[in-house]
């Protein structure tokens, strides 16, 4: 059996579980039925299908159906030439498919729409649910048609214990990579060598490749938050900023670090990354479940103004930023996708759960000029330190605490 989910390897996302992948899927879509009162319907192509089923595939559509109590998948048909062009898929007819899918009802998605004519016929509700993929498909059929995301993204965005020690190696894969050039980053001609090796290293060990496209930024080119150009020189005496993340079945990470490109601050570098880093342990120290990210943000950013001001500014610092006091926010969700959760972030405003995992990034950005025992430098700078916290009972628990910083 364990062969069977080799074959169907990015296709079927086993978690590295194996032959209970099945039913670790099974248990998540239990709980998802019990929060709707509705029929729910989701086409495939996005987080919350591969969530619910681990299957990575287009042209499929899954039914929770809370009413009749039943889970059914609605596959495409075996096609050569496609498997010719594009490998194995999941289909029908297929040995196996129940063990590999964990769904005991499983027809052809040909059958699907009289299906639902059937199945709509007899509902008491005038409302079902669904994903955005499939949801212009569905008001055809002259019912009101529900956004299903926000119930489902209040069960997606809590990590369980499978998904928490999946986090764990996604960490683990990005240290090793940052360890691996950190010894040569003064030996690296451009940014785009630098951020290649980067990237080689943590795909040696994950064959589910990256969370994001890393960013590499040297010098000025930090200042520019998501920097892509990454064919410039490396030089030293200047920082370079890496922001880097690989995914670990379906688990991101993302993590970001600020370098000496020769091994040493100077005395400007130093002065303000370590009121970066001080802001970094100011937001760690206040996170915890009950809160609000909308509010532990303020209060950090107003923490990194505060100390700026009293070290920086007041020592007779200049400074020209393109923000006024807050660069873009210091913390997001992650899981199955980097930046976890809706476009809008309503998630800011709610409190935080036990199990979310959330970003810790303070930065700062722009040209600064200060004279520091009779010499003066001045330099543009962008410094970004962010780790990666699980929120606990009581506070959070920093996974990226054993990567170099």
């Amino acid at each position: 059996m364990e062969e069977l989910f080799k074959t169907y390897s990015q296709v079927y996302f086993s978690e590295g579980l194996g032959c209970k992948a099945p039913l670790f899927y099974a248990k998540r879509r239990q709980k998802h039925l019990k929060k709707l009162n509705s029929l729910c319907i989701y086409a495939s192509g996005n987080p919350e299908f591969l969530y619910l089923t681990g299957i990575n595939q287009n042209g499929i559509i899954l039914v929770l159906d809370p009413i009749a109590q039943k889970e059914i998948l609605f596959l495409p048909e075996k096609d050569s030439k496609k498997e010719f062009w594009n490998g194995i898929q999941l289909g029908l007819p297929a040995p196996h498919i129940e063990d590999i899918t964990g769904f005991k009802d499983i027809f052809s998605i040909k059958t699907f729409n009289s299906w639902l004519k059937n199945r709509i016929a007899g509902l008491k509700r005038k409302h079902i649910f669904s994903n955005e993929i499939i949801r212009r498909k569905l008001q055809s059929y002259k019912l009101t048609v529900k956004d299903v995301s926000k119930i489902h993204l209040e069960q997606r965005v809590v990590l369980e214990p499978e998904r928490i020690a999946l986090a764990k190696k996604a960490q683990e894969i990005a240290k090793a990579a940052l360890l691996k050039i950190l010894p040569h980053i003064s030996s690296y001609k451009n940014e785009r060598i630098l951020s290649a090796d980067l990237e080689c290293f943590m795909l040696r060990e994950t064959s589910s490749g990256l969370a994001f496209p890393s960013i590499v930024a040297a010098g000025e080119n930090a200042c520019t938050l998501h920097y892509t150009k990454k064919d410039c020189p490396i030089e030293k005496g200047n920082l370079i900023l890496l922001d880097f993340g690989c995914r670990y079945n379906s688990v991101c990470c993302d993590i970001s670090r600020t370098i000496p490109v020769n091994g040493k601050f100077n005395p400007l570098q130093k002065l303000l990354y370590d009121i970066v880093l001080d802001t970094q342990k100011f937001h760690e120290k206040n996170v915890k479940a009950g809160l609000t990210l909308k509010k532990l943000g303020k209060e950090a950013w107003l923490f990194l103004e505060k100390i700026l001001k009293e070290r920086f500014t007041d020592a007779g610092g200049k400074m020209k930023r393109r923000y006024k006091t807050k660069p873009h926010g210091i913390s997001h969700l992650i899981g199955d996708i980097v930046h976890e959760g809706t476009q809008n972030r309503d998630y800011l405003t709610k409190p935080l759960r036990p199990g979310m995992l959330i970003s810790n990034e303070p930065g700062i950005y722009g040209h600064f000029e200060i004279e520091i025992a009779g010499v003066l430098y001045s330099e543009h700078i962008g410094i970004r330190v962010e780790d990666d916290l699980l929120i606990t009972a009581d506070g959070c628990e920093n996974l990226s605490a054993s990567i170099p910083k």
